[in-house]
């Protein structure tokens, strides 16, 4: 009985010294992770333009550098800042400085949410425009926009039921070549004067693109683009003398061209 009695007693002071031994650790780890030592010294920030480095640094001086890993601060700063592109960093421990390269987003156009006629705030168009947003090559959009209009900056009206938010990739990089070089080529081979493109469904299945005269062409996404501008180009010279009545042209079909 005695004999239990000790090894009950051996096994209590046990339990007790491990506990203890755990306390003293975490108690002397948090001790560690608290101490100035591990704060940093210096941020080093290369690259950023628009984004101001007092916001940066502001976001990053509550990282610990003992903990932190550059995948880490790179995802936090990508979330916070939808207009950084790209990030590259260096950590130094033992100097407690870390440098951090910053490529900026670069905006391509505007995107606008809009649905179609409403009784109040419509547009000449029959449209109301919601929120604008700036896109960039890769169809990420990290910036709000003003809503504009004309021939000058790219827009795209969007009245598909996706919801935005800063930071969102909306359009795969496929999509926004198609609209770049339409833009393009019709711009420097063509009299044709783009007012706006329309997307429809996320992703698109077709892009509408409306003249500065309210006719508009009809592209099939899926295929390649360039035929289908050399098809519009052929049928310009040799079909459609003029385009001073035309509602509209629909190139969908593959190899073929409606017009009316």
């Amino acid at each position: 009985m005695i004999h239990m009695r000790r090894r009950k007693k051996s096994k209590t002071k046990k339990r007790i010294i491990v506990f203890l031994a755990i306390f003293l650790f975490v108690l002397s780890l948090i001790g560690i992770l608290l101490s100035p030592i591990f704060e940093l010294k210096k941020i080093s920030l290369y690259g950023n333009k628009e984004i101001s480095s007092e916001e940066l640094e502001k976001s990053i001086k509550s990282v610990n550098i003992l903990l932190m890993t550059t995948n880490g601060l790179k995802d936090k700063l990508l979330k916070e800042f939808p207009k950084i592109s790209e990030v590259r960093i260096e950590k130094n421990i033992f100097k407690r400085t870390i440098a951090i390269t910053i490529t900026e987003r670069k905006s391509l156009g505007i995107i606008c949410k809009a649905e179609k006629s409403s009784p109040v705030e419509t547009t000449k168009d029959g449209e109301t425009i919601k929120n604008c947003f700036y896109i960039d090559k890769n169809g990420v959009i990290f910036e709000d926009a003003p809503q504009t209009s004309g021939s000058l900056v790219l827009l795209i009206k969007d009245f598909s039921s996706e919801e935005f938010s800063l930071g969102k990739k909306i359009f795969e990089e496929q999509i926004i070549n198609s609209i770049v070089e339409i833009r393009e080529n019709l711009t420097s081979s063509t009299n044709i004067k783009i007012d706006w493109f329309e997307n429809r469904t996320i992703p698109p299945k077709e892009l509408k693109l409306v003249t500065s005269k309210g006719w508009y062409i009809l592209f099939d996404s899926t295929r390649d683009i360039k035929k289908q501008l050399s098809i519009l180009k052929t049928a310009l010279s040799e079909k459609i003398k003029t385009t001073d009545n035309l509602e509209y042209i629909d190139l969908r079909i593959e190899n073929r061209i409606y017009y009316k």
